[in-house]
């Protein structure tokens, strides 16, 4: 169904400005439903033309519908309704502010990141936009008896506050840890922090500033993207395939370019769940040396394999160049915001520096209660819990796009992790199907929001965890129609002008 927005009823005698009376008037077609999420906005021009305004106004029309939350611009691309709409309160006392607040524009990536928090909560949406552990897992008894101890061993003590680095028997923990797998010798090379985010947003900081350049794999974490993109770095982005980041094109971007930092995950990757192949590390390494860049890895999917034998993290082989983030959030769970980061030289004091300043250290009752629960055991028994879970929920998801896609898609073969990544083999808009699957209730993570580089083909990141096998057919088979709806036309969309 295309949609006109009705701008009739403007009147040039009124004392409201006509800027006012524009923007009400996109206000009404998106809180009604009539200009639906994804929708793309003409142009200013085309705007200028249909209100006979002059096209300052039609730019303040849609910078007024921007500050409110109803529409993104993306350069070079148009103005769309935002995926989640914010509406307007009446009477709201807080307009002041967007004259006030330092301009800014989220990106499409952080857009995303952030509406994908969201849709798991919705009751009639099934989600396969976070790779977020089921709570069907959750070590619960263990963790309640664990705190109960705590507090009868602690008392107040474990309130208190910790030094910006963790707590010292924690910190132990994990560096055992990293003995087995490489990341790290001691544990002072440990930091604590409050999930791998912001181990990956901490190096962001430390090692960027505006200007420089970052290299990331792509696709990749949009998390991953943002904190690069915040630094006010240049992103550069890296394809993959199935041996991992592909070294040879970075070698290229070397060739042009004095690179600070190259962000990927070597294992498991998020969310291709590919492994950088053992030529391709060894390589990687020998550049950071020639070339001086720091490397950050980012491990948190390297101990959830289905298959394939498990490599050294890439800092064993060269511990002062790479900087390693791990967390607790895809094995016990997210919200104990439980991850670390190892690194030596100067770089480390730099990162405790960051983290003092940031948030001074880690909730310290999950510090005491992790310590615990590493030391006892139990997170080895949920690793064997855990990974015939997910297998089963992966494996659910492929046979599910085999049914419901055949002949219709791409993806590379998940060795582990918590998604698959698909591409779709015919053409179709990517944004009206992200808006047309949230209309079929399903929803998952748009490709563009997970590349830096842009592609022809319309690709997606579909996440497992949090659905049943059952679940998962379903959503895969509410995906495959919205794809034929687009694909056939037969999408809802909102034609407000020509463009």
């Amino acid at each position: 169904m295309s949609y006109k927005v009705d701008l009739s009823h403007i009147d040039r005698g009124q004392a409201r400005s006509l800027t006012d009376q524009i923007a009400d008037a996109f206000v009404s077609a998106i809180e009604s439903g009539r200009l639906a999420p994804g929708d793309k906005l003409p142009t200013t021009r085309a705007l200028a033309e249909q209100a006979s305004v002059n096209h300052l106004t039609a730019a303040r029309v849609y910078k007024r519908l921007g500050e409110q939350g109803y529409v993104t611009a993306q350069v070079g691309r148009g103005t769309f309704v935002r995926a989640s709409a914010v509406a307007a309160m009446e009477g709201a006392d807080e307009d002041w502010q967007s004259y006030v607040l330092p301009e800014h524009m989220p990106s499409y990536t952080l857009q995303v990141h952030q509406e994908a928090f969201h849709r798991p909560l919705s009751p009639d949406t099934l989600s396969m936009a976070v790779g977020w552990p089921s709570p069907e897992l959750f070590p619960v008894d263990e963790l309640a008896a664990l705190t109960a101890e705590v507090f009868a061993d602690e008392g107040g003590e474990a309130l208190t506050y910790l030094p910006a680095e963790g707590l010292p028997a924690l910190r132990e923990e994990i560096a055992a840890r990293g003995r087995l797998s490489g990341f790290a010798t001691s544990p002072e090379e440990i930091i604590v922090t409050t999930g791998a985010r912001q181990g990956l947003d901490l190096a962001a900081r430390a090692l960027l500033r505006p200007g420089d350049v970052a290299v990331i794999e792509s696709p990749s974490f949009t998390g991953s993207i943002i904190s690069l993109e915040e630094s006010g770095a240049r992103v550069i982005g890296v394809p993959l395939d199935d041996d991992g980041f592909d070294v040879d094109a970075l070698e290229q971007i070397l060739a042009r370019h004095e690179v600070k930092l190259v962000a990927l995950q070597a294992a498991c990757q998020n969310p291709t769940g590919r492994d950088l192949s053992p030529e391709r590390r060894e390589r990687l390494v020998a550049l950071a040396r020639e070339r001086s860049f720091f490397i950050v890895e980012d491990g948190v999917y390297a101990t959830m394999r289905f298959e394939g034998e498990p490599f050294p993290r890439l800092r064993a082989a060269a511990p002062g160049h790479v900087v390693y983030v791990d967390s607790l959030s895809k094995s016990v769970g997210g919200g104990l915001r439980l991850g670390w980061i190892a690194a030596s030289g100067p770089v480390l004091d730099r990162l405790a520096e960051l983290k003092m300043n940031t948030d001074v250290h880690t909730t310290a009752l999950s510090q005491h209660i992790a310590s615990r629960y590493l030391r006892s055991g139990a997170h080895e028994e949920q690793m064997r819990r855990g990974l015939p879970f997910y297998r089963e929920r992966r494996d659910a998801l492929l046979a599910a796009l085999d049914r419901h896609l055949p002949g219709e898609h791409v993806r590379p073969h998940p060795l582990g992790g918590h998604h698959a990544w698909v591409t779709l083999t015919r053409r179709v808009d990517e944004r009206l199907l992200h808006a047309e699957a949230l209309r079929q209730g399903v929803t998952f993570v748009p490709g563009a929001a997970a590349t830096v580089m842009p592609s022809a083909r319309a690709s997606m990141r579909l996440s497992f965890p949090l659905l049943a096998p059952d679940e998962l057919d379903e959503a895969v088979r509410r995906l495959a129609r919205a794809v034929r709806a687009v694909s056939r036309g037969r999408a809802r969309t909102a034609t407000v002008a020509p463009t």
